[in-house]
């Protein structure tokens, strides 16, 4: 297929008039090809064609609009091709367009209290899992993966006017008039100004909105990259390439196994005691309450990945008045058994290319997508911990790191008005950095 300009062939009739159009067309005859264009692709000649070994092979040739500013005819058609398409077609959960109107009545009915009475952390968790999924499956629609979405960066007045052009072409391939042609052109004109005003209008929107939901951005950014960042090929540890998803996740976890460090529990320090407070100030067992629940799920990222679970945090809030309550339980119990339900432990790997070949799978770095469930429970623990730690005075004062109001910046700020300090004093300041 392609543009080979040898206007001067009758395809109808299998004649030429030039020299080198002859010798094109006895070699089409000689290697027993079949040429399937037999429109005009650029005025009134055909110099696009579509070659192949057997007739059967190619159907429904059509000759549509020129493409942007090509003054050559695209040309459609459909390949048939004989084989067996294993693919399975896999479903995925359309958050955003979920019926949570309908899901908190149906959550609202239930009696958690009673329904989770008398049983453990990780029955508790099972119980609230399987109505989560059920309440997922009635209000939550699917929707097919790997098909082909429209163009988010079109307005509806873009699509109009795209929709009108092509309109007009069809009206031009009819009549062939010139005034027709004049209005497709005209169409054309308009149709291609109105996209890139959309376009423009769409990226200044998430360069605006970055701050607030900056996976649109990157997502935009990535789509408009030559080289898609793709994980692999691989190289095997006997030198193979390795092409198929499975082995290649086989080899980049045996490479992230062999990494992973196990720390040695029976050497570490002895801790000195410290704490110098009343008895009735040490730390205490974490109590938590609905209302800790719920605030901690608002403070959520709607657009965050979900775990193994396949609870995202979108869910979460629409439902945070009818879920705190059983979270709570379940995390009281967890930390009261001191069991985390299996589902929490788990985690999907996602493998980022760094830098260097992408074909060394020492050139990925894990990144684990852990139960955003879990990841509640730890902020509330690491709470409770931080505030003991700050009403008793027990971090010290250089801490600058995983502190509210405390940042890079403040410690920069502190350290700078130290050594400012020495050095009007007329102290010698030797500084060594750390990494």
């Amino acid at each position: 297929m392609g543009d080979f300009n040898h206007g001067h062939i009758q395809w109808t009739s299998l004649q030429s008039t030039g020299r080198e159009d002859q010798e094109f067309l006895n070699l089409v005859q000689v290697g027993f090809l079949s040429q399937h264009v037999l429109e005009a692709t650029r005025g009134e000649n055909v110099l696009d064609i579509v070659l192949s070994s057997q007739k059967e092979f190619v159907d429904n040739v059509k000759i549509c609009e020129p493409l942007g500013c090509s003054d050559h005819n695209q040309i459609h058609f459909i390949i048939k091709v004989k084989g067996e398409r294993n693919r399975k077609i896999r479903y995925r959960q359309i958050f955003h367009k979920g019926r949570y109107k309908d899901m908190r009545e149906y959550l609202a009915k239930i009696d958690w209290n009673n329904t989770l009475k008398n049983k453990t952390a990780t029955e508790c968790w099972n119980i609230l899992k399987s109505e989560i999924d059920c309440v997922v499956d009635k209000f939550v629609p699917l929707k097919k993966q790997g098909k082909r979405s429209k163009k988010k960066h079109l307005s509806k007045e873009a699509i109009r006017k795209i929709k009108y052009k092509q309109m007009m072409w069809k009206t031009y391939r009819h009549t062939g008039s010139e005034e027709d042609y004049s209005i497709y052109k005209e169409a054309l004109n308009q149709a291609t100004a109105e996209i890139r005003n959309s376009k423009r209008s769409y990226e200044q929107k998430i360069a605006f909105n970055i701050k607030h939901n900056s996976k649109s951005f990157y997502a935009y950014v990535r789509s408009k990259l030559k080289v898609q960042d793709k994980v692999g090929p691989l190289e095997g540890s006997d030198g193979n390439i390795i092409t198929e998803g499975f082995l290649m996740a086989e080899n980049l976890n045996e490479y992230f196994s062999s990494v992973f460090t196990r720390e040695d529990i029976s050497i570490l320090p002895v801790l000195e005691t410290k704490f110098e407070g009343r008895e009735f100030d040490y730390l205490g067992q974490l109590i938590v309450t609905p209302t800790m629940v719920a605030m901690k799920i608002r403070d959520m990222k709607d657009n965050k990945s979900p775990g193994v679970d396949g609870i995202p945090p979108k869910l979460l809030l629409e439902i945070v008045e009818q879920i705190s309550i059983p979270l709570a339980t379940v995390f009281n119990l967890s930390l009261e058994e001191g069991i985390v339900p299996l589902e929490w432990k788990e985690a999907n790997i996602i493998p980022l290319f760094k830098k260097g070949s992408r074909n060394k799978s020492e050139n990925y770095r894990p990144v684990s997508l852990t139960s955003v469930i879990c990841k509640l429970l730890e902020r509330l623990i690491k709470d409770h911990l931080v505030d003991f730690l700050v009403k008793n005075k027990l971090i010290n004062p250089s801490q600058h790191g995983f502190l509210k109001a405390r940042s890079c910046l403040t410690n920069m700020l502190c350290f700078l008005e130290d050594v400012t300090k020495w050095l009007d004093e007329g102290s010698p300041v030797d500084i060594i950095y750390l990494d």
